[in-house]
């Protein structure tokens, strides 16, 4: 993130020299000249205005008394986040900001950033170099403390501590990388201490604190092997443990909240069913209450009061997402939020999603997320006084600019309904040139997005159709369509790609003769997968972080992955001579000489799930073969390209590349990439 106030004077002289020359090329592919010829395509929107989100202001979080609002937003040439008064108005005087750098992904250790109980302090994740090894950090009402710094460990936030304190718990594989000991640190003192340690013989694979802020759950491993059974155990008052489940190694069960003191907890689970439901369970007796269900999809998520009680709502996505509302009240409130928010124009239409997304422990105020078919906007309700104020300002694309996404499903050439997206490009008549975008994982899914400022709709804007396919052995469907990808990955799996571009091509969305291939992880092994096969005539791939060879991807894997056995569900046992043979020859490495395709490779060179060896790998081999391949990588990444600078070099490359080969339009050089480098 930049902050476009703050540009070098040497930068916009720069910028003055550069606009008197066009850096922007015209597209090649006949459809696209011929809409550029009548005037049907949109302007072309600079690429920083996808990355380099100058205006990105979001993510609002009110402090647990609601006094305080936390964001988001740029600061100087980078990340940071801001703070005022919830009461006050959005201006210098009221608004304290400081630089953070480049946060980690949402949710891969916890929240990216939490309020602490007191309402003071701020608990924030950092993954400075792109290896997982995550640091977390607090601010702002001092200097930042360093909570964590201990290279080479990962450190995940849990949840704060005791009301009005500035306590939280955090776990961390210091002592054992394998393992997640539990502290509590304490913001005010700058002080850590150790709550509870995974023991060898014990095997806690996870902590859970209740209500009360004080230990009450824990999930124990009853075997040494991955898959082996897990132990669900509630903590009694003298300190005991009691087990509440045994959940299978192919079960899934995530525990939301244990209420010690109303006797009650609430998960989302598959045990005993094929779709993820919400559930509540007695903690004395074990009885279990299915609250939500879906026949079609697993449940998403749940939401909850902050500090005690049921779950107020929970999402789904069967094709549109949706937030259905268990506390009928509290919807008609949101409802009625939403309706204001139209009336004054906040809204353009009927919010595709609206719900909560922060609130006091009083419940008295709470931030509101509303997403249209084209923007998401933050407000804040005061539920006394019905005071509603809008927190994020405008993002909307102007009107006829982007593309909405829109859901579709197919019938595979053996029966099972796979589902995806498509967003196709503005001001095309006719089949439009495809970029297959191809989702990790595959234990992922893809998911709608708003026709925003979104990569996707960087590349609908250059002319291109866009075609995400949710095939089998992605999650979001249920147990049975999940497992259904079990040894498929280099066949049935590439098939419904494959067969999922070839109903583009039969609803007249793709140009059969300009498509291309993008992916990252296991979706950039599955461009090297497609390109191998060759199923259609693929005029380019973009594999990013992606993987060449599965043997050593499971054999290089980090040590506080617990999931072996989902591998070897999946791929096979590299243990077994037999089967690693069988996972070598289905890797793109050993069928690397089919691909004849141009390809652009891209790599973050602190990948801990991923090696970069295996692009290195896949790039020397193209290379002796004289086949054309480019190879970007990045030092100070790991297998997600994080930093702003960063991300638009590879986007940069990526529009220039299909520019190449499926003839769309590319903006060209855009000044931002003269800005310096963002602080760590």
């Amino acid at each position: 993130m930049v902050d476009g106030s703050r540009l070098l004077a040497g930068v916009v002289i720069l910028l003055a020299l550069l606009a008197l020359g066009g850096c922007a090329t015209a597209p090649t592919a006949p459809v696209l000249t011929q809409a550029q010829k009548a005037g049907d395509l949109p302007p072309l929107v600079p690429l920083r205005r996808f990355v380099a989100n100058v205006d990105y202001l979001d993510g609002h979080s009110l402090s647990p008394d609601g006094s305080k609002l936390l964001w988001v937003q740029t600061v100087g040439t980078d990340v940071g986040l801001a703070v005022r008064p919830s009461e006050a108005a959005p201006d210098a005087s009221s608004v304290r900001t400081f630089a953070t750098g480049t946060l980690a992904r949402p949710f891969v250790s916890g929240p990216t950033y939490s309020w602490l109980a007191d309402g003071r302090h701020v608990a924030y994740i950092k993954d400075f170099t792109g290896d997982e090894n995550t640091q977390l950090s607090s601010a702002p009402e001092a200097r930042p403390w360093a909570v964590t710094p201990w290279p080479g460990v990962r450190s995940t936030f849990v949840t704060r501590g005791d009301p009005g304190s500035a306590r939280f718990y955090f776990t961390s594989n210091g002592r054992d990388r394998s393992s997640m000991d539990l502290f509590e640190a304490d913001a005010a003192t700058r002080t850590v201490r150790e709550v509870a340690r995974s023991e060898p013989d014990s095997r806690v694979v996870g902590w859970f604190i209740g209500t009360d802020r004080q230990l009450a759950g824990r999930w124990r491993q009853l075997g040494s092997a991955d898959g082996s059974d897990v132990a669900v155990e509630i903590r009694e008052p003298d300190g005991s443990w009691r087990r509440l489940r045994t959940v299978k190694g192919f079960d899934f069960f995530a525990l939301h909240r244990i209420d010690p003191e109303g006797g009650r907890l609430w998960a989302m689970t598959n045990m005993g069913r094929d779709k993820s439901a919400l559930v509540e369970i007695e903690l004395a007796s074990g009885r279990e209450r299915v609250l939500a269900e879906d026949p079609e999809v697993d449940l998403d998520y749940a939401q909850y009061p902050p500090v005690r009680g049921a779950p107020f709502g929970y999402a789904k996505e069967p094709g549109l997402p949706r937030f259905v509302y268990l506390d009928a009240a509290l919807g008609d409130e949101v409802a009625k939020a939403s309706q204001t928010a139209r009336e004054r124009g906040w809204l353009d239409a009927e919010p595709v999603l609206v719900r909560p997304s922060s609130m006091s422990e009083n419940g008295r105020r709470m931030v509101l997320r509303a997403t249209t078919g084209d923007e998401s906007v933050e407000m804040l309700l005061d539920r006394e006084t019905g005071r509603l104020s809008r927190l994020t300002p405008p993002r909307k694309p102007d009107p006829g600019l982007f593309s909405p996404m829109q859901p579709f499903a197919f019938k595979t050439s053996d029966g099972m309904t796979v589902h995806g997206y498509v967003v196709r490009p503005r001001g095309v008549a006719g089949p439009a040139p495809l970029v297959v975008d191809i989702h990790g994982g595959p234990w992922a899914r893809d998911n709608w997005q708003a026709a925003g400022f979104t990569n996707t709709q960087m590349l609908a804007n250059r002319g291109y159709a866009v075609l995400k396919v949710n095939y089998r052995g992605s999650t979001g469907y249920g147990r049975s369509f999940m497992l259904a990808g079990a040894h498929e990955y280099n066949g049935r799996m590439q098939r419904d790609i494959a067969e999922a571009v070839q109903w583009a091509i039969d609803q007249g969305i793709a140009d059969p003769k300009r498509i291309a291939v993008m992916g990252g992880s296991f979706g950039g092994f599955s461009v090297l997968a497609q390109l191998i096969q060759k199923p259609h005539d693929y005029r380019c791939g973009i594999d990013i972080v992606g993987v060449a060879n599965w043997p050593r991807v499971i054999e290089s894997w980090p040590p506080f992955w617990r999931n072996r056995h989902m591998f070897a569900m999946t791929y096979g046992d590299v243990g077994k001579p037999d089967e690693r043979a069988a996972m070598l020859a289905n890797s793109p490495i050993s069928s690397i000489d089919r691909i004849t395709a141009p390809l652009l490779v891209i790599h973050g060179s602190n990948d801990v799930r991923v090696l970069r060896q295996d692009s290195d790998d896949v790039v020397a081999e193209l290379r002796r073969l004289g086949r054309p391949v480019q190879y970007m990588t990045f030092p100070d990444e790991g297998h997600s390209v994080r930093k702003w600078r960063n991300r638009l070099a590879l986007w940069r490359e990526v529009e220039d590349t299909l520019a190449t080969c499926l003839g769309g339009r590319s903006a060209g050089f855009d000044y931002y990439e003269l800005m310096p480098r963002q602080v760590r």
